[in-house]
């Protein structure tokens, strides 16, 4: 090999002895780690592999990882782990998981099309999406909108949005901007320490929180009336205490989605409700939520962004 040896090591488990070929590649220390493979099994699933190998006239054949492809060790390694059945991809795969598997198999790594389809599918299958409550992986908002970006995946970005700006503080500290200008990962990879939201997406949640709490808030501070006003009465009298007070505790004028399907659940009937109010009310709220979902396309795309994202 034509790099130094105390600058390449062999990775400890995916150097197998009878493997037919050696992957080289950069980690992120700036050494090289090479893997020795076998070379059926990439060849016929990665179309990169095999435009290296065709390309190659030794029988002897070695893969160099351009570094200009942003192939990340870790994602290689996650990589093989699911080829070999080490941790496969599955439902109960971690994020880091399937989101390296996402990013090394996509065309502009190392283009296995049919992995990259199953991490495709896995992890859109980790953000579901409204008009009725969800939870998303919290710890890994900002690289999944970024990843939701990179691969045009249009589905859960909606979704997205709503949970950065329901549950994290979504503007940039200036310690985080600092950290992100000095680090060297790339966008949404596993070498990235804590990713921060580029500004078109913090101005996207500004939007959208301004939104909700602009169209929420007279929803929430306001008891409902009903046809009878017995009912009407009993939301008098105990809107404040069962619904305002604990949206107050818990910033439910932020959580609209959350905030309506908990005024659901409450026993209006015990509370003094007819069974028609009850359902009436229930309806208009389950109406609710959907006009909140449908009214962030709206908000997400403020005056002034040059691509509209839902």
């Amino acid at each position: 090999m034509t790099t130094e040896p105390h600058n390449v090591r062999q990775h400890p488990t995916y150097w197998f002895n009878d493997g037919s070929i050696v992957i080289r590649s950069r980690s992120t220390s700036n050494k090289e780690v090479c893997f020795k493979l076998h070379g059926s099994l990439l060849r016929r699933q990665s179309r990169f592999v095999q435009r290296m190998l065709d390309s190659e006239i030794s029988a002897d054949s070695e893969v160099l990882i351009p570094p200009e492809l942003g192939v990340q060790v870790q994602d290689l390694t996650a990589l093989l782990e699911h080829l070999y059945h080490d941790i496969p991809l599955s439902a109960q795969a971690p994020f880091s998981h399937v989101a390296a598997i996402l990013r090394v198999s996509s065309p502009d790594q190392l283009d296995l099309p049919g992995v990259h389809m199953s991490a495709r599918a896995y992890f859109v299958s980790m953000f579901p999406q409204g008009p009725q409550p969800f939870a998303h992986p919290r710890n890994h908002l900002e690289e999944a909108l970024a990843l939701a970006h990179s691969y045009q995946i249009s589905s859960i970005r909606k979704g997205i949005y709503y949970s950065l700006v329901t549950t994290s503080e979504f503007e940039p500290e200036d310690d985080d901007l600092e950290n992100s200008i000095k680090s060297n990962g790339l966008p949404g990879s596993s070498s990235t320490p804590h990713l921060v939201l580029p500004p078109a997406d913090v101005k996207r949640c500004r939007s959208l929180m301004t939104g909700i709490v602009e169209h929420f808030t007279p929803v929430l501070f306001t008891p409902p009336a009903t046809p009878h006003m017995a009912c009407t009465d009993v939301f008098a009298d105990k809107w404040m205490l069962l619904v305002i007070t604990p949206a107050i505790s818990d910033s439910g004028v932020c959580k609209p989605l959350e905030m309506l399907e908990q005024i659901k659940q409450i026993d209006w009937a015990a509370e003094g409700l007819c069974a028609a109010c009850v359902r009436e009310k229930t309806q208009e709220w389950t109406q609710e939520q959907e006009d909140v979902w449908e009214k962030m396309n709206s908000w997400l795309n403020p005056e002034g962004t040059k691509q509209s994202l839902v």
